[in-house]
């Protein structure tokens, strides 16, 4: 699947792969009984855009598959989007 070189694979690796390990986050932080505060999830959704960023840089520079590198930064921009329109919309206006 990865060989070749498709932006769709790209937008489904920059979709799942956050959303993976955010559940595997919270079902940890369940488990160990652990609360879930709006600042703790903030700060999880930053740091999976930043892994989102980790592996578009290495399907682009690493692996030369700009394709890919190019699906999971779409992804990584629209997600970068939403976070800040979500957490900050009522600090911009």
């Amino acid at each position: 699947m990865l060989e070749k070189d498709k932006m769709i694979t790209g937008v489904l690796i920059g979709i799942l792969l956050p959303v993976v390990l955010y559940a595997l986050f919270y079902f940890i932080m369940q488990a160990s009984g652990i609360y879930i505060t709006n600042t703790l999830t903030e700060k999880t959704i930053l740091f999976l855009i930043g892994i989102n960023a980790f592996f578009m840089r290495h399907f682009m520079v690493k692996r030369e598959q700009d394709q890919i590198g190019k699906g999971i930064l779409l992804v990584t921009f629209l997600g970068a989007i939403v976070y800040v329109i979500y957490y900050y919309a009522g600090a911009i206006v």
